[in-house]
């Protein structure tokens, strides 16, 4: 094998390829295989291949010439991981040509590589990496060139695919720019511009099936649940969709409505397909109205068979509404059907299973709707469901928000409600309406028992300081009726006084209930609300709990002192329960001797304060000022919107990068890293963890990614495979919140994994961060046998200072030391004086980053023992790292100098 110095130089590559421009006008026209074929004629090959990198790391041929009497090989060389590439990959580096004059000279020193090439009938090919930017594109390969002097056409090659490079990039590009254009970007599914895009291609003549799905209750759901619920109710959907159908026929046309597509189908099929996808929808407890239809010869008539379905799918919802009078005899049929009649604010209840709800008789009855609706607040719904529950039969909002729903579509809540045997029963009550003699608006409750969906509670008559119940009635004022108390208020106060609004919210609450558990949230929640209740009786004023981890104050302050004072107060009252750090409630405060303010003004800036604080692990008390406007950007908020969403849809990948011993060329554990699945584009940590932090969101997907790790470690033993230690970085969000050490040795023994293969990485920022607690931490986990490294130590003086007295098992050096190498035999290297460092403290120092070969002679001459970079291995699936581990036959070999 002959590997030509031909490094690439861009100018003059690209100055050569430009020579054969005007050929390509095809290619970037989005037809590849003119090119190919230009390529193969010219050079007089059997066969051009091309191999493209997929957003998953895995490679495939998109594009293949074969020139007479060549079978094609394509189909063979599809998704192939970087187990199968790893061949390809030790004799191809970025910038070169490989040249390999007779494939056969290659067998003793890389027999897999021969083989390949053997096997699809190469004796000679010519091969190079295609990239853009220093992106890794994918590899192209000529077999077989006829060319006598074949070294002088490697730079022609390098002109060629230099360009290549960047049209396949440039297609690649295009081609997201189109899946954003005709593709949903929560479900995945086509949009309204692939529908459109598509109904030209639907054939005539042939047999067209629509299926028009609508989900009911979406609203509600988005209002009383928040829109993450609504947005994992349309994932689920989709889910439920595919079971069933082709993903390819499935498009979202509106909020909630789906249209599934398919040509040419058998009527029984499709049929038969759409029982499969109601009892899919059934089984994901998705609530949904159909309608299909089947035309047996399509003639471009879409928008009528479209309607159509549309009509069946109204009818289909329209009968889930059916109140008992219509003789619905199904097993959903209602516990209670009543009438409204909001003018003279009046109900009748048209029938209600006897003996089974809390003050409910089985007869008919009539009276005024307003004393009703209290009584069954007051005496049937549960504590905590009570104020959802009378904001829902708000009755002018309620006939506002059915007026603009589409035909008979129904408002929905769920709450729990009494039973006369103790038990709080969970309760689906939908509310339709409907106009009668003279435009009369009458509004149609059915109520229904969904027990079946959700456990039944039993009724705790003795109320503790831990339940629900208690938590509930100690709410002081809620919403909207604060407001109205906090304006009173307001209204008694004397010119000049200065009137103080401070918002609080509980760090986190969801991530605290996960970390602490509920009992411990519910418990905060209790607390918190005495403590808020002091707080304001200290002001002289009022407080409120508002729901979910949110209160809100309002007094007198002489000045900014005393609501600054008052906020410490609150957070040292609840520091035992873990507020501190991380979890520390945020406070925002708002004062104003402005008489004309209103309470709404207040409390908005109070919380445009507390906004500017409540992604902060360090600081927790804002007081609002003028400049509060501008802190916020919507960019932000988005970027948060979105990790939300990818945490709920689990699109964080855990990957793997080996660590390699330079003499054996043996691996000797591997590093966890995370990537983020972002629709088709696989997104490194860098673009991603500054708005993790700044979030405190890192320390949710850390302990998904630490027990992702650890379950594979655990399933991968019982499977065979000899454990290698696994290194996995900690952030210094995560000591603001938890006791890492703690939370690390409880998943150790929870899935069975000896602390010797764990190694935990730390890196200067975090020691600096806090390094008092760190130390501690250090501490607890080195006793119990885990491993700590620093992570992207650096060879400067700081790098130096810091690791002055500090105790560890190993260092990790970042690749901004490579620029330093090559250096002159006398001159001061501090690369090397950190190898010795570690060689005199009998620990590993691990260089990251090397890319080249290059870069692996130049380490290896200083001393270097151990490299963890592209150079020997890119980062790797966990199931693609299990791969490895089986076919090196590698055991464990711990690092260890």
């Amino acid at each position: 094998m002959a590997l030509f110095d031909f490094k690439f130089k861009p100018g003059k590559a690209l100055k050569k390829g430009i020579q054969y421009r005007s050929v390509w006008k095809d290619f970037e026209d989005g037809s590849s295989a003119a090119l190919l074929s230009y390529v193969g004629d010219m050079f007089k090959c059997d066969r051009v291949i091309v191999l493209l990198r997929t957003p998953e790391d895995t490679y495939r041929c998109t594009d293949e010439w074969c020139g007479e009497g060549i079978s094609s090989v394509r189909d063979q060389l599809q998704e192939l991981t970087w187990l199968d590439m790893m061949p390809w990959l030790d004799v191809v580096e970025d910038g070169r040509v490989t040249i390999i004059e007779d494939v056969s000279s290659i067998k003793d020193t890389n027999n897999e590589l021969y083989l390949k090439l053997e096997k699809y009938g190469s004796k000679a090919v010519i091969m190079g990496q295609l990239s853009h930017m220093g992106e890794d594109l994918g590899f192209w390969l000529v077999v077989n060139p006829t060319l006598e002097n074949i070294q002088n056409i490697s730079a022609i090659f390098q002109g060629i695919f230099y360009l290549v490079g960047n049209l396949y990039h440039s297609q690649g590009t295009i081609e997201q720019l189109k899946d954003i254009g005709f593709m949903d970007k929560l479900t995945g599914a086509a949009n309204r511009n692939a529908l459109t895009r598509d109904i030209e291609q639907f054939r005539v003549g042939v047999p067209l099936a629509i299926l028009f799905a609508d989900l009911n209750g979406m609203k509600e759901i988005n209002d009383t649940e928040g829109h993450e619920a609504g947005d994992r109710l349309l994932i689920n959907a989709c889910d439920a969709i595919r079971e069933v159908f082709p993903p390819d026929s499935l498009y979202r046309i509106g909020g909630d409505e789906f249209l599934v597509i398919l040509s040419d189908i058998d009527k029984r099929e499709f049929d038969e397909k759409t029982l499969q996808v109601r009892e899919s929808f059934k089984n994901r407890e998705v609530q949904v109205a159909i309608g299909a239809v089947y035309a047996e010869s399509y003639q471009r008539n879409f928008d009528e068979l479209k309607s159509q379905a549309d009509d069946l799918m109204y009818k289909d919802k329209k009968s889930s509404y059916k109140t008992f009078e219509e003789g619905e005899e199904t097993s959903s049929r209602p516990d209670e059907v009543m009438e409204v009649y909001p003018q003279e604010n009046g109900y009748r209840v048209i029938y209600c299973v006897p003996h089974k709800y809390e003050d409910r008789g089985g007869r008919e009855k009539t009276g005024i709707f307003s004393v009703k609706l209290n009584s069954i607040a007051d005496n049937q719904i549960h504590p905590s469901d009570k104020l959802k529950y009378l904001d829902f039969w708000n009755v002018s909002s309620l006939i506002t928000n059915l007026e603009k729903r589409h035909r008979e579509d129904a408002a929905i809540i769920k709450y729990r409600a009494r039973t006369v045997d103790g038990f709080w029963c969970w309760v689906e009550e939908q509310i339709t309406m409907l106009r009668r003699d003279n435009n009369k608006i009458v509004l149609i409750s059915s109520l229904r028992d969904i027990s079946d969906q959700r456990e039944r509670e039993p009724v705790s008559e003795n109320l503790t300081s831990s339940s629900e119940d208690f938590v509930a009635q100690k709410q002081l004022y809620l919403n909207k009726k604060f407001t109205a108390q906090a304006e009173e208020w307001l209204a008694g106060r004397k010119e000049g006084e200065n009137v103080c609004t401070i918002a609080i919210n509980l760090g986190h609450l969801r991530l605290y209930n996960d970390t602490f558990g509920r009992n411990a949230g519910d418990q905060l929640i209790t607390l918190a609300t005495d403590v808020v209740s002091q707080a304001a009786y200290m002001l002289h004023g009022l407080s409120a709990y508002l729901g979910g981890d949110n209160f809100c104050v309002i007094g007198l302050a002489v000045d900014f002192g005393d609501a600054e004072n008052l906020a410490d107060y609150i957070r040292k009252n609840l520091r035992d329960y873990h507020m501190d750090g991380g979890f520390a409630p945020a406070v925002g405060i708002y004062t104003t001797i402005d008489r004309k303010e209103t309470f709404a003004t207040m409390h908005d800036r109070a919380l445009i304060a507390l906004s500017s604080v409540k992604d902060n692990y360090n600081e927790h008390v804002h007081v609002y000022s003028t400049e509060d406007f501008r802190t916020e950007t919507e960019s932000k908020r988005l970027h948060v919107q979105e990790i939300q969403l990818a945490l709920i849809q689990n699109e964080f990948r855990c990957y793997m990068q080996p660590a390699v011993e330079v003499d054996t060329g043996k691996i000797v554990g591997a590093e966890a890293l995370i990537r983020w699945q972002r629709g088709i584009n696989l997104l490194r940590a860098e673009s991603f963890i500054d708005i993790l932090e700044e979030s405190g969101y890192i320390l949710s997907l850390d302990i998904k990614m630490w027990r992702r790790l650890f379950e594979w470690m655990r399933d991968s033993k019982k499977r065979g495979i000899i454990p290698l230690p696994c290194s996995i970085n900690i952030s210094h969000v995560d000591f603001h919140y938890i006791k890492v050490a703690e939370t690390l040795i409880k998943l150790l023994n929870e899935y069975s994994i000896e602390s010797k293969y764990l190694i935990i990485e730390l890196s200067e920022q975090t020691y600096a961060d806090d390094p008092e607690n760190i130390s501690r931490q250090v501490d607890v986990m080195r006793n119990a046998g885990i491993r700590v490294f620093m992570d992207d130590s650096g060879c400067g003086f700081d790098s130096f200072r810091m690791l002055y007295g500090t105790t560890l098992d190993g260092i990790k050096m970042n690749q901004s030391y490579l620029s330093m190498l090559p250096m002159a035999s006398k001159a001061f290297n501090p690369v090397k004086m950190m190898l010795d460092v570690g060689r005199e403290s009998d620990i590993p120092v691990i260089s990251e980053g090397a890319e080249t070969r290059e870069q692996v002679e130049n380490l290896k001459q200083i001393g270097c023992r151990f490299i963890q970079g592209n150079c020997y291995y890119r980062p790797m699936t966990l199931a693609d790292y299990e791969k490895l581990l089986i076919k090196k036959g590698y055991g464990s070999l711990p690092l260890t100098v």
